[in-house]
């Protein structure tokens, strides 16, 4: 099959060939069989085995039960991790989500039976022969997704495989066939039994898809906007950026800057997002403001604005401007030709300010002529020299000593 072929599924191959050796089958399934027949980057390899999770452990030197009662466990092998899963069947989904009854199998069509997508209902052996029972590959050829068997039945045991759809449409850039799409229409409303964590997961695969435009299209289409906090109050069609976002603080910023009534609060609370994911749209917003008073970057932007924020702050306003792609380079060079990188490169100091003004007594003001300190030295209004600042400093007035 080619070099290309051993250097992604090597390892895995391994894997399948010493189960193979102790009696067993197993084929790569799923998502990177799915990546690998569209030419698409191959993510995690996942493998379905024919032998239960102990005969697997009984196998393998390292095994990790990550989830046994369901069949599946990870084997660390040549320093990689992979899922391993035995065959199954699965029956009742009173939560809409988990499987009442597991029953393991011996046949690998059985399992494709159950999962989600034609295209991701695809084995591959170890020899590139592929089990397809479903037609996956045409689909693949199509640019088409299709539910496998019967499309309300699998909405039925897992609703968020409607969200699922969508973000597939938006990073493979396929369509939706028809039954499939039509079923979505007549059994939306079942998203409502879906966790919001699980729903913004999937959301934000959608904003990171080469497709985004149709995903977003789609959400409108099929009825699925309603179970969005906060999108569902805006024009997804005439409101979408020019670029994917890719990460939730990016889409929040892109929203709340333009469309959204809401503050950065409501939507985090909403999606039930992190405290991390709060700070760091509050400072994309920040540092989004700063550049449109000024049209521009700025000393004081860069400053600000935490590095590792850098990349998502270059997609925002590309997202919101249509800029040049090389914003990001320019970030980075003029953040390392900044006069000072944080408050602690001053070369005056809260205590050199209290020896300058030994009579006041301490408070808000300390802070508030740091802060007047750095930002003069960060926009270059003064060097960062000791005698420079003191001077600069000693022509002020301070607060007078309440």
């Amino acid at each position: 099959m080619g070099p290309k072929f051993e250097s992604t599924f090597g390892s895995a191959f391994a894997i399948i060939e010493e189960i193979e050796r102790k009696g067993g089958e197993a084929f790569i399934v799923g998502g990177s069989v799915r990546d690998y027949l569209s030419g698409s980057e191959v993510g995690d390899i996942d493998i379905a085995t024919s032998e239960p999770p102990k005969r697997i452990q009984e196998i393998f030197e390292k095994v990790i039960p990550v989830g046994i009662e369901h069949g599946t466990v990870l084997v660390r092998y040549d320093g990689e991790s992979y899922e391993v899963t035995t065959y199954r069947t699965e029956k009742g989904y009173q939560d809409y989500r988990h499987p009442d009854e597991v029953t393991f199998v011996k046949d690998i069509k059985e399992d494709l039976a159950r999962r989600d997508f034609t295209m991701n209902a695809i084995a591959m052996d170890r020899h590139g022969e592929i089990v397809d029972p479903y037609k996956g590959r045409q689909a693949i050829e199509k640019k088409e997704i299709n539910a496998v068997g019967n499309p309300t039945e699998r909405f039925q045991e897992d609703p968020l495989r409607m969200m699922r759809a969508v973000r597939f449409a938006s990073q493979l850039n396929f369509s939706i066939e028809s039954r499939t799409k039509l079923s979505i229409l007549e059994q939306v409303d079942l998203l409502s039994y879906v966790s919001i964590e699980r729903i913004a997961e999937e959301t934000i695969k959608l904003y990171k898809g080469k497709g985004f435009k149709l995903g977003l299209k789609l959400i409108t289409d099929l009825g699925l906007k309603p179970y969005l906090p906060q999108l569902n109050k805006i024009d997804l069609i005439r409101t979408i950026p020019y670029v994917s976002l890719q990460t939730w603080p990016e889409v929040i910023a892109y929203y709340t800057s333009a469309y959204s009534e809401a503050g950065v609060k409501e939507w985090v609370k909403e999606w039930k997002l992190s405290n991390r994911s709060k700070r760091n749209t509050e400072a994309l917003l920040n540092g989004l403001q700063e550049y449109e008073r000024n049209s521009k970057l700025t000393q004081w932007l860069l400053y600000n604005l935490p590095s590792y924020l850098y990349p998502s702050f270059s997609r925002l306003i590309r997202a919101c401007i249509n800029i040049d792609d090389h914003l990001l380079q320019k970030m980075e060079e003029e953040k390392f030709h900044l006069p000072i990188q944080a408050r602690n490169d001053l070369a005056f100091q809260a205590k050199d300010l209290l020896l300058l003004y030994p009579d006041l007594k301490k408070g808000p003001w300390i802070s508030e002529t740091m802060e007047k300190v750095e930002y003069a030295v960060v926009t270059s209004e003064i060097p960062n020299e000791f005698e420079k600042i003191k001077e600069w400093v000693s022509k002020w007035n301070p607060p007078a000593n309440s």
